[in-house]
């Protein structure tokens, strides 16, 4: 499972004495499946709504938008941190509002179940920063991680952790929970975000085979799940994907200097690295961008071999959950602006822009089930994922998230109509 985001500013607590002290709830299993059955049939009026229409992919954008506020990020936040902390899966909106996970309803926009953190966010201010909440494949669990100040008592000072969470996408119980003392990375290097997009808010990169990958602050740590314990952490390194048991992220090395790292997800011992890396970004479930010598390199996340480069650098990548990679650049100057698309499997070009055609290149903003969608000069479009042609040239929106019922742009979802 991959995970496809302010710098939290409260100086984090010295380095734990023990960073196996880390507290681990476990809640009553049940069928997941069972309630999803429940949930989706309870309500008596529910019944007599007509069946919700449906459109793989949606391509066309249109009616009673629910508003989703709680995933706006701070005024303060630019850049791609202003990408909104929601994830859509199946009909329901995933939101970190910075006290817990909200799951809204996109046909009603009503809430499913909230829940909240175990401890307060921190109150006033701007907000934090926060990344888009982590859906498992199958659909069943929902995870995200927050920075929480614990108050102390008398003499006993307060203390830092990083508060992690897997909720049950049926119910809203919490399946687990996690606090891990917080701790500055190793060296201090990482004072700004290692990460492409430039948010240092923790998240839930990936949970595989019992271990889940946490990031804060540019530190990874691995949790054992079944018991709680910190298997490892590591400073100064960010951490992207989880796939086939290795961790793969960037790490810093020395100032504005930096390498793509591979590690084992159970040991944290290094399996690959590619040297003279910057800017690393999640590119896939299986694959991570980052740039190097002028240009940029797609990399296989599980085994560090060099998958696709781009020519110029800054690119960053999306995949439409099903067989494509889609690269892109947008910028000021029209010779800047591109876009790549590969087969997820066997890394071959798909198509390109631009093309020698005269086509003007969409600024991407989603990719789902082959549809990827975008805009050109504020205007928004759907080009086929497979060919590169224009497949809808008046969607009425130019969404970030998308499912079958519709897609989310900017901190709205509206619902497909065709």
């Amino acid at each position: 499972m991959g995970g496809r985001r302010t710098a939290h500013r409260w100086a984090v607590a010295a380095a734990a004495a023990a960073l196996a002290a880390v507290s681990l709830t476990g809640c009553g299993g049940g069928d997941e499946a069972g309630g999803a059955k429940a949930a989706a049939g309870s309500g008596g009026g529910d019944a007599k709504k007509p069946v919700r229409r449906s459109f793989d992919p949606p391509v066309r954008f249109e009616g009673d938008a629910v508003d989703l506020t709680g995933a706006q990020q701070p005024s303060t936040s630019s850049g791609e941190a202003l990408r909104p902390a929601v994830t859509l899966a199946d009909g329901v909106a995933y939101v970190d509002d910075q006290r817990g996970i909200d799951a809204i309803d996109t046909r009603t926009g009503d809430s499913r179940w909230y829940a909240a953190t175990k401890h307060e966010a921190e109150r006033g201010g701007f907000g934090t920063e926060r990344v888009a909440p982590l859906v498992s494949d199958d659909g069943r669990t929902v995870y995200a991680a927050w920075d929480r100040r614990v108050p102390g008592e008398g003499t006993v000072p307060d203390r830092f952790v990083i508060e992690v969470a897997a909720v049950d996408t049926a119910s809203g119980k919490r399946t687990w929970s996690a606090e891990i003392p917080s701790d500055p990375s190793a060296t201090g290097m990482a004072a700004t975000a290692i990460g492409a997009d430039g948010n240092l808010a923790p998240q839930v990169v990936g949970v595989d085979a019992g271990t889940a990958v946490v990031t804060d602050a540019d530190t990874t740590y691995a949790l054992d799940t079944a018991t709680g314990a910190v298997r490892w952490k590591k400073g100064d390194y960010r951490a992207l994907n989880l796939a086939e048991g290795v961790v793969a992220g960037g790490e810093e090395t020395g100032y504005h200097q930096g390498r793509l790292l591979g590690v084992d997800a159970e040991t944290g011992e290094r399996r690959w690295t590619v040297a003279g890396a910057r800017q690393p970004a999640r590119a896939s479930s299986a694959l991570l961008s980052a740039n190097r010598d002028g240009h940029t390199d797609v990399v296989d996340a599980v085994d560090g071999k060099l998958r696709l480069i781009i020519d110029k650098p800054d690119y960053r990548c999306l995949d439409d959950a099903r067989s494509l990679v889609a690269c892109s650049k947008s910028g000021y100057n029209v010779s800047d602006r591109g876009i790549v698309v590969i087969d997820a499997t066997t890394f071959r070009h798909k198509w390109v822009l631009p093309d020698h055609s005269g086509r003007s290149v969409p600024g991407v903003t989603g990719f789902w089930h082959g549809a990827l969608y975008g805009e050109v000069g504020g205007r928004p479009v759907v080009l086929d994922g497979e060919t590169g042609k224009d497949r809808e040239t008046d969607p009425n929106a130019a969404p970030i998230e998308i499912d079958r019922y519709g897609g989310v742009e900017g901190t709205r979802f509206i619902p497909a109509k065709g």
